[in-house]
């Protein structure tokens, strides 16, 4: 069947052209996309820094609602039936054919797995249009979501970057007795270096999890008053201080001014991995989420780690199930935090390179394109 998408022919060149997508199968569903954002992923791809077989129907952050279900399709991937009309959230990454050795030895990172096939990343002629199409067939291997009834359709395009948020705050929660400061526990201390809407969505995860201080430091009093209104109890404006002083004043904001119990970084820049390792307590967790795609080198001195009995993790995007705590946190939060806010810059085809500025220059929290227009 045909469809009309922007297609990015190559970096920095978006056309909107009609395309073809597979014909709905039995055991496929028909979504009419909806909204569909734009994340710093995207604006490293418009950049041409990401290695991709162009060209790419981008969009990987979508939510739509159902046009058709086959014959064969009854649930969503939780297990909540569906129908027409009801509205789903899309995770990017599908199931690849299980050959390899992530996939046979740690299927719980399935992100580790090599060749999956991915909503918004791959040629147009494997026909996984992204986000940015009027309309997306989700093949039987893909993940999809259902929004609960009282949950905005248009919300459903956060699920996604709060999955990566999400994640990147549960990497914390190791193993261990939280009484003693092992791993997360309740009311503790938690620092969120960026409020992007990433850290924003680990502030409210935090929030959500019990923490009893949050520190949010961003270089933007504007998203820092955002960040308060996530959860952040505490806000630090890092252009305020000199690079030993920040550190300083995070640590004498703790119990004992020794420092939180957790640091994360989702600023995506290299001087906050480093100020990033420095931040927790001694035998604290640093979680470094921000440097999805390169920005750039970070100097360490591995001593200090070894020094500070330091846990140092990593967060890759998330599993798939990681949806459905996403969208439990929407359903729990959705009266308290203003996720709606973060929808500054809505537009249509016609304007996505603006949308892409917008997004690249901090004008936009979360850039949208709606394919089938603005009400």
């Amino acid at each position: 069947m045909k469809t009309t998408a922007i297609v990015m022919n190559e970096p920095g060149e978006l056309e909107i052209q009609e395309i073809t997508i597979p014909d709905v199968g039995p055991n496929d569903v028909l979504l009419r996309v909806e909204v569909t954002g734009i994340c710093g992923t995207d604006v490293h791809m418009y950049n041409g820094g990401m290695d991709l077989d162009f060209p790419v129907v981008p969009g990987h952050e979508f939510t739509g609602v159902i046009e058709e279900v086959g014959e064969n399709v009854e649930r969503d991937s939780k297990g909540t039936e569906i129908r027409e009309g009801d509205t789903l959230s899309v995770v990017p990454a599908m199931d690849n054919d299980g050959t390899d050795w992530y996939s046979r030895n740690m299927p719980g990172r399935p992100r580790l797995s090599e060749n999956a096939d991915r909503f918004g990343f791959d040629n147009v002629a494997d026909q996984y249009a992204g986000g940015m199409s009027k309309y997306v067939v989700l093949p039987s291997k893909s993940y999809y979501y259902k929004l609960p009834e009282d949950v905005p359709s248009e919300l459903g395009a956060l699920v996604e970057p709060i999955s990566v948020g999400m994640h990147a705050f549960e990497r914390s929660m190791q193993p261990g007795h939280p009484h003693i400061r092992e791993g997360f526990g309740v009311g503790q201390s938690v620092a969120v270096q960026g409020a992007g809407p990433i850290g924003l969505f680990a502030i409210a995860s935090a929030k959500a999890a019990g923490a009893g201080q949050i520190i949010a430091i961003d270089a933007l009093d504007e998203r820092l008053q955002l960040a308060a209104q996530f959860g952040a109890t505490d806000l630090v404006n890092l252009t305020e201080y000199g690079e030993d002083e920040l550190i300083t004043t995070v640590k004498e904001l703790t119990a004992g001014n020794v420092g939180p119990d957790i640091v994360i970084e989702a600023a995506g820049v290299p001087t906050a991995v480093e100020q990033g390792i420095e931040l927790p307590h001694d035998g604290g967790t640093f979680v470094e989420v921000g440097h999805f795609a390169y920005n750039g080198e970070a100097e360490i001195n591995p001593t200090r780690i070894v020094q500070k009995e330091l846990d140092v993790l990593g967060s890759l995007a998330y599993p798939p199930t990681q949806f459905e705590s996403a969208i439990a946190l929407i359903d729990q939060l959705q009266d308290e935090v203003p996720f709606g806010d973060l929808f500054n810059f809505k537009t249509t085809f016609e304007d996505a390179e603006n949308a892409y500025e917008a997004q690249e220059s901090g004008e936009a929290y979360r850039a949208t394109i709606h394919p089938h227009g603005l009400e």
